[in-house]
């Protein structure tokens, strides 16, 4: 409260009698298992299942699998837990040390690696992807390059004039940013030149002497080249020579271009008749730049300040470019996998991993050595094929992949936990330890766990007993004829499980799945119910028999919806007791505190969770003084119908 100096009103709000329960979570399942893609040992939280498809791919064929022995787990596990009414899941993939990403070595002309490509995820799902490396049609665009040290050319070329392009310099000792207008010397490509009194003349005069761009060609009337000087000459035409004294005269294979004015003269034996047609390719010279310009060399990125103007590494100056470079200097590269299609057009490998970093097919690595090169164009190929490394799904995940796939989800809020395609003898240790642990830390769970073999007495032969794990038969039979091991049916429980309310009992409640691998007869159901195997029998529809867990009969968590209806009452008396830790220790604060926890527990009852409870708020001084609150309670948790008795008297 503030402090009463000023008169006036002060008013002390206490809020403990607006605390309430949060919302407790009562269906969260989690799922633990092998996948064709998606990031390994990362707990998704997924929308439905057409999400999970994409992400983890399509399960492989259970009878057939990708790698030979180890079928994919995860997204068939999680079709079923949908289709049984789950809405919210969280997926975790796990994956065997023999898990790995597939990959494509862009080379350059020379056969060098420019850049190393690797598929998003490992597993097989990146043989599937498509590489395709063409002439770029667009510019390349390079965005925040940065130079701290060198300040004399951009770092691509040919440059394309455009007014996207940005270049700044953030000043090291003033931290001032100046932005700079940009002027170019540039590159005019196969102008038409056009004939005047003189001569010829090109459309710009300042001529840079640039002898590697500078070209003069002349064609027939047909468009066939006759002569040509300067660079890059047409193939079987010998290159005459591009003078550039204003005061020579030029000789045969000789043309005269005036730097000063851009006049061409030709010998006088050569010079250029009616119907033939000369075409140029020159550099274009530009002044000096002025205050507040910078003149970029668009052939070779070089740049020219003005006077002063220029950044000094000494005052630690940074400067940043943003341009494009020309389309002829670049390539695209093209990468397809089903409806997905990503393209990047670039100059070299380095760009290339930097535009890539947010795709959601590859990682790109510039090689160190060959990184600035520009790839090879007209290559096509897929991932994985040749010298590359192909991409495999570590199918074979053991104990620990499984352990640590379950300790990414031991933070979360998670109610139900399947671990897709194992079963008790194999993996019930694993599930037994991390549902004792995060009971510990108060995010209790309960683990469905598939009975081992796939027969009755295999069925009867697990070895677990404990209150928080539901060991599920037979497996599913499937409309082909083909059949599943039990674990896939305790994913169709799980999902069965996480659709009920916590005190709807999930005996003789239909199951959605194709059909059951082994009918029990009715003395094998009484065994499976004496060795606390959640069984599912064929009794007008698929059904579960009886909704057990292993802990035992006559013990107290041997029925499901007692486990969770107590998991639940723990969750609500934290949410609602939490808000109170800190705040002061007395009759009317413990009231609220009794209040709240009043309003959770009535709404128990309301919803047939429990049928009565008893609860008591109280500290002694002692308490008081040591900062404790005593909070007793007795509930009453609603037990369903298992059996009913008829007796029948004739008359």
């Amino acid at each position: 409260m503030s402090e009463m100096i000023v008169p006036g009103t002060y008013i002390d709000v206490r809020a403990e009698g607006l605390i309430s329960a949060a919302g407790v979570a009562t269906g969260v399942v989690g799922v633990i298992g092998t996948a064709r893609s998606g990031p390994i040992g990362v707990p998704v939280t997924l929308s439905g299942f057409s999400q999970a498809r994409e992400l983890f791919g399509l399960p492989d064929s259970y009878a057939i699998p990708e790698d030979g022995s180890h079928p994919l787990t995860l997204v068939r596990a999680l079709q079923l837990v949908y289709a049984n009414g789950a809405s919210t899941v969280v997926a975790v993939r796990v994956a065997s040390p023999r898990s790995a990403s597939a990959s494509y070595a862009l080379k350059d002309r020379s056969g060098n690696t420019v850049a190393l490509l690797a598929a998003a995820t490992p597993g097989s799902w990146g043989n599937d992807i498509q590489v395709a490396v063409g002439s770029a049609k667009t510019a390349a665009q390079i965005v925040a390059e940065k130079q701290a040290t060198s300040f004399s050319a951009l770092a691509y070329h040919r440059v394309l004039p455009n007014p996207q392009n940005r270049l700044q310099v953030l000043r090291g000792d003033t931290r001032r940013v100046d932005s700079f207008d940009l002027v170019y010397r540039f590159i005019v490509s196969d102008e038409a030149v056009a004939k005047n009194a003189g001569g010829f003349q090109l459309a710009h005069a300042r001529v840079a002497t640039v002898p590697s761009i500078n070209a003069i060609l002349i064609l027939d009337s047909s468009g066939a080249p006759l002569r040509a000087y300067g660079a890059n000459p047409p193939s079987g035409v010998t290159a005459g020579t591009i003078i550039y004294d204003p005061a020579a005269t030029p000789a045969v294979n000789e043309v005269r271009l005036n730097p000063l004015t851009g006049e061409l003269s030709f010998a006088a034996t050569q010079a250029p008749t009616a119907g033939q047609v000369v075409r140029a390719s020159y550099a274009v010279d530009h002044d000096d730049p002025l205050a507040g310009e910078v003149l970029i060399t668009v052939w070779n990125g070089d740049l020219d300040f003005h006077s002063g103007e220029a950044p000094r590494a000494a005052a630690g100056d940074l400067l940043t470019a943003n341009y494009l470079v020309e389309a002829a200097d670049c390539v695209e590269l093209t990468l397809t996998h089903g409806q997905v299609k990503e393209s990047y057009v670039v100059p070299d490998g380095h760009v290339l991993a930097r535009l890539a970093a947010g795709s959601k097919l590859v990682r790109v690595v510039a090689d160190a050595s060959h990184g600035k090169a520009k790839p090879q164009t007209d290559v096509a190929g897929y991932f994985g094929t040749g010298s590359n490394i192909g991409g495999a799904n570590g199918a074979d995940a053991g104990e620990d992949e499984y352990a640590a796939g379950l300790e990414a989800i031991s933070n979360r809020v998670v109610n139900l936990v399947v671990l897709a395609g194992q079963d008790a003898r194999s993996m019930g240790s694993v599930l037994v330890g991390h549902l004792k642990s995060t009971e510990e830390t108060d995010l209790e769970r309960i683990g469905i766990i598939g009975a081992p073999g796939t027969q009755v007495s295999d069925f009867l032969g697990h070895n677990l007993a404990d209150g928080r794990v539901v060991i599920v038969a037979p497996g599913i039979r499937n409309a082909d004829g083909s059949s599943l091991p039990p674990a896939y049916t305790a994913a169709a429980v799980a999902g069965l499980m996480a659709a009920q309310s916590v005190q709807t009992s999930l005996t003789n409640k239909a199951i959605n799945i194709p059909g059951i691998a082994v009918e029990a007869n009715r003395g094998e159901q009484a065994q499976l119910i004496q060795r606390n195997v959640l069984s599912i029998v064929s009794r007008q529809g698929l059904r579960v028999l009886k909704g057990i867990t292993s802990e035992g009969a006559g013990q107290p968590f041997s029925a499901i919806p007692t486990r969770r209806i107590v998991d639940y009452a723990k969750y609500g008396v934290r949410s609602a007791a939490n808000p109170y830790i800190g705040r002061l220790n007395n009759s009317r604060v413990r009231a609220a505190l009794k209040a709240t926890l009043d309003a959770f527990l009535t709404g128990m009852v309301l919803d047939e969770a429990l049928t009565a409870y008893m609860l008591e708020v109280s500290a002694t001084r002692a308490q008081e003084i040591a900062g404790q609150v005593n909070v007793v309670m007795t509930i009453q948790p609603t037990f369903s119908i298992d059996f009913i008795r008829v007796v029948m008297t004739l008359q």
